[in-house]
């Protein structure tokens, strides 16, 4: 091949290259206001703790000592998210210090759906209430800039969740404490063979809240579901 003709075709491919990223940036406002900042915050973080950690001089690799997790129930929370929740639903999201509203809808209808996600998050109608049993509440994770609502990216780090987590719900004046236990992601049906309810099945006596939305960031071709079960109510 015609040494001008290579060149020509890999500065076409960087130019198509470069600007399909941007476009992707563009499209997925989240990415750039959402994860992509939390990712550079914990790096940030835990390159100080690195440095702050004081010099260990023990040479025993037989250290038989454990530390046990316990839950944080005393999570402190910020004085407008209390206020917020006298006069209506939260969920709340200690670990990234978001939160939105918690709504209901009488309708499985998707439009009925996505209309609702413009103004927070949502309960999906078929399941329980939060603390009543069996509850699956959806959030977006990206949507695209012109399209309306503040909540477009409310979900959008939810894959970060980790084992031990805390999940805040206000729920009718109610404060309910959930702990996160486990997470995945899955092809749903009909693509896959997987609903949120075979991967995280509803267990006797026990009170759960799913959080789940699209996965990866940008991309509605998976679902990232955590399961979280509640641990205090006040």
């Amino acid at each position: 091949m015609n040494y001008h003709l290579k060149k020509d075709l890999r500065l076409i491919f960087f130019i198509f290259s470069f600007c399909f990223i941007i476009f992707s940036i563009i499209l997925n406002s989240s990415l750039f206001t959402t994860v992509i900042p939390y990712k550079i915050e914990r790096i940030i973080n835990s390159f100080h703790e690195e440095i702050q950690k004081p010099p260990s001089f023990t040479l025993d690799t037989k250290d038989t000592q454990k530390t046990t997790n316990t839950t944080k129930l005393s999570v402190v929370i910020p004085r407008d998210i209390e206020a917020q929740a006298e006069n209506q639903n939260l969920i709340y999201l200690p670990k990234f210090n978001i939160v939105a509203p918690l709504q209901t809808v009488n309708s499985n209808n998707l439009k009925t759906i996505y209309a609702a996600l413009r103004k927070g998050t949502v309960i999906y109608p078929t399941t329980d209430l939060p603390g009543n049993g069996y509850t699956i509440i959806l959030g977006h994770s990206s949507q695209y800039p012109w399209e309306p609502g503040r909540y477009k990216s409310v979900f959008s780090l939810l894959s970060e969740l980790d084992q031990g987590d805390l999940v805040i719900i206000y729920w009718n004046k109610q404060k309910l404490i959930f702990e996160v236990t486990d997470k995945k992601i899955f092809l749903p049906w009909p693509k896959g063979n997987e609903i949120t309810e075979t991967i995280f099945p509803p267990q006797p006596n026990q009170k759960i809240v799913i959080l789940q939305s699209c996965w990866p960031v940008g991309v509605a071709y998976k679902r990232v579901a955590v399961k979280t079960v509640l641990v205090n109510n006040k």
